[in-house]
């Protein structure tokens, strides 16, 4: 396992900005909330993971990230994404502020606050997760002071609305590439469906050094680089050995499509009865 090391010079400056700066699509107040849904647990699917080295990097950016290089996945949940990241690099941090129950056995994740000023990676060349929204602000600050050679950050669309997103993100760090999904990546809470449907647009936000510096700020007539991940990705992506990963949940995971399904029957049931009757 990697060392945890402290960032003196974070500790003495403070909590990064943007902190607590983004609110929007907060699920009503709960009184005691499962630490799923407090800590947004929302796995990600292996294809779309899969996506980022083969589409965005590999083929949009011309890139790829070495098997010497470190990784660090700082909101690793139940391991989703650290693992299929674990197939192209040769060191993966996985770490979390939680430690999520699970009914099958899981890969080492350590148990680290991200924004905390002791935890840091040493040498974390890359940085590669799918932060909780309403942190994803203060989660991206972090990974730019940390990251050696980039950052890639696996967020809805919506992520580039906003007054406090714009000033903190595009206008100050504007990423090297946005790449949008052109086929639905279905997530959902305390675990991963792979039938899991979805109405929501997700994209790889990826930021990458260029001679050591982040990319300046754009003036006002330029716009993001853009690439739209092609259809075909999931099927293309998709291993049979994901399976495996579908049984890492939490406990009382029902998948949304086996909720379908169980509606489904029952409605046709009443249609049977109705018609019977």
């Amino acid at each position: 396992m990697l060392e945890l090391l402290l960032d003196q010079d974070e500790a003495a400056s403070g909590p990064p900005k943007g902190h607590s700066a983004v609110r929007a699509m907060r699920r009503p107040r709960l009184e005691n909330p499962a630490p799923w849904q407090k800590h947004e647990l929302f796995p990600a699917p292996p294809w779309a993971t899969r996506s980022l080295f083969e589409e965005v990097l590999a083929g949009a950016l011309g890139r790829t990230i070495g098997p010497d290089a470190v990784v660090a996945e700082p909101a690793a949940g139940l391991g989703h994404m650290s693992d299929v990241i674990g197939e192209y690099v040769g060191t993966v941090f996985a770490s979390d502020i939680y430690r999520y129950p699970c009914a099958v056995a899981l890969p080492e994740i350590v148990v680290a606050d991200f924004l905390e000023p002791n935890w840091q990676v040493c040498q974390a060349d890359w940085i590669v997760t799918n932060p909780p929204f309403k942190l994803s602000v203060a989660f991206l600050h972090r990974a730019l002071r940390l990251a050696r050679e980039g950052v890639a950050f696996l967020q809805r669309m919506q992520w580039l609305e906003g007054r406090s997103r714009y000033r903190e993100i595009y206008e100050a760090y504007p990423p090297t590439l946005v790449a949008p999904f052109s086929e639905r990546v279905g997530m959902c809470e305390g675990g991963w469906d792979p039938r899991c449907g979805t109405a929501t647009m997700y994209a790889w936000f990826v930021w990458v050094r260029e001679d050591g510096r982040w990319r300046p700020p754009l003036p006002r007539w330029e716009t993001l680089p853009m690439f739209l991940v092609p259809p075909g990705r999931r099927e293309a992506h998709t291993k049979p050995s994901d399976e495996a990963l579908a049984l890492r949940c939490v406990p009382g995971f029902v998948p949304p499509s086996s909720k379908r399904k169980n509606r489904g029957r029952r409605n046709r049931e009443e249609r049977g009865l109705l018609v019977s009757v």
